[in-house]
Order: structure tokens, then C-alpha cells, then sequence
């Protein structure tokens, strides 16, 4: 796992260059794939970046990324990328948006994760067994046990308008349980700060596992819990409910979302 996780770190550094640069420029073209969901074309240069990258060190390994998809051989293993998680935030012009790649065995069980936030210069990672860290220093999650001293991520379902409605009635519910929500365009970001102990749970509903692999593992790996929202639906590639917490919590709060 050390060369997998040395490459994914040097793949996202190039790519929040990349990023950076970009923005200073300030020349990015944005297209609408779909009802507010957009891409930029850095969004597509970053992707192929972040291939470029692990091509040279595993040329033949499987790669599913959100722009490109699938390539490679993916009978094996695959590489999980979102060469930018927050891709409004990036043509916005504000900070919260990452670079998101893991790599896994097995299908939604990362191994390797790698979250970086250029314009902050954090740099989020964790391999399988080996703790999780932010900028060399390992991270935890928080020690917050009550509901009513939680801060939550909480994320309507933008894509989705169609889980509107029942989104913001289990929204309610926990905003009246808990201290106060959160909300900062990046699903890989929202992993590490609860990972980092900055909050302490999060809903979201219909993301991409590309959003959230590569936190996924720096979570777990910080001792926290990542789960399927809905027990009778399980991750797949484009439709993810997830859960996410510190682990005290996660029991409750999958008790106000039933």
C-alpha cells in the first residue's frame, strides 16, 4: 500500500497545482453535464493529470473517474477519482473545494485515501491500518458523545429535487436535535473535517462514490463510522446514501433519519 498511497499523494499535489494555477488564470470554461451538476474543463485536465500520474507507476490498473469513467483492468483493483469534489466552489472562486483519489481491492473498501484542499494547503491521508493524517500529523475524530452538543453536515439533495421534501423533514429533525449544521460543498472535505474532529456527523443523499471514497477510508481510519443512510441501499458506483459520523453518534443519528 506505501506505493499506492506515495502516488496518490504525488498525483494530488499536482493536481491542486494544477487547480491553483488555473484560478489565478482565470480563464475556466464551465458547462452544465446536467441540472446542477457542472464541469469545468479543469475538472477534465486534473482527471487526466491524476491518470498520467498512477499510469506511470501502475499502467495497467483499473481507474473509475467522475468525468472519464472506467478504464483499465478492473477485474483486480481500481483507483476512485474526483479530480475536484466542489466543482462550483472552484468556479466561484471559493476555497472548499479537493482533490479526492483512493484506491481499493474490493468494491466501496478503500485502502488507500487522499483528500487535498489547495487553497488551504491541507493535505488529508490514509492507508488501511496505518492511521489517517492531515499535513504529517495524525488526526482523530471528536470526542462528542450528545446530539444536542454535535455540529452536523447536513446537504440537500441538489441533484435530486425529487428527495426534497423528505431530505428537509429528516433536516428539521436533526437540526432540532443537534447544536448547530453545517454545509461546505465537498463530500471529501465533509469526511475529513469530521475525521479531523472539526464536525461530528454527516447525511447527504445521492452522491457518487467518487465523492466519497478516498474520505471514506481517512474517516474509518480516524475512528470514525461511514454507512449506507438506508440499510436497503447499499453504495454503488452512482448512488450513494451515506452516514457518516464519529462513531458516538451514529447509532442516534441513524435513528432520526429512520
Amino acid at each position: 500500500m506505501k506505493t499506492h498511497l506515495d502516488v496518490a499523494l504525488q498525483a494530488a499535489r499536482r493536481a491542486g497545482s494544477y487547480a491553483l494555477g488555473a484560478e489565478r488564470n482565470g480563464a475556466i470554461s464551465v458547462r452544465m453535464k446536467e441540472a446542477n451538476d457542472y464541469v469545468t474543463d479543469v475538472d477534465i485536465q486534473i482527471e487526466q493529470l491524476i491518470k498520467d500520474t498512477i499510469r506511470l507507476s501502475f499502467p495497467h490498473d483499473g481507474i473509475f473517474g467522475e468525468e472519464g469513467g472506467e478504464s483499465g483492468n478492473l477485474q483486480s483493483n481500481r483507483w476512485v477519482i474526483d479530480p475536484i469534489d466542489g466543482t462550483t466552489n472552484f468556479f466561484r472562486g471559493m476555497p472548499n473545494y479537493t482533490i479526492s483519489i483512493a484506491w481499493e481491492e474490493e468494491p466501496f473498501h478503500p485502502l488507500v485515501g487522499v483528500v487535498f484542499n489547495p487553497r488551504h494547503n491541507e493535505l488529508f491521508w490514509a492507508a488501511k491500518g496505518q492511521g489517517a493524517f492531515l499535513n504529517g500529523q495524525k488526526i482523530t475524530v471528536s470526542s462528542v458523545r450528545e446530539l444536542n452538543q454535535a455540529i452536523v453536515v447536513l446537504v440537500p439533495p441538489h441533484r435530486r429535487r425529487d428527495l426534497a421534501d423528505s431530505y428537509f423533514e429528516t433536516m428539521n429533525t436533526i437540526f432540532k436535535a443537534t447544536s448547530d449544521i453545517r454545509s461546505f460543498g465537498s463530500c471529501a472535505l465533509e469526511l475529513s473535517y469530521i475525521a479531523s474532529g472539526r464536525v461530528d456527523g454527516y447525511y447527504e443523499r445521492a452522491l457518487g462514490y467518487y465523492d466519497m471514497a478516498a474520505g471514506m477510508i481517512i474517516l474509518q481510519e480516524a475512528g470514525g463510522i461511514v454507512t449506507p443512510a438506508f440499510e436497503d441501499a447499499p453504495f454503488s458506483d452512482h448512488s450513494c446514501d451515506i452516514l457518516a459520523s464519529n462513531g458516538h453518534l451514529h447509532r442516534a443519528l441513524s435513528s432520526l433519519i429512520a
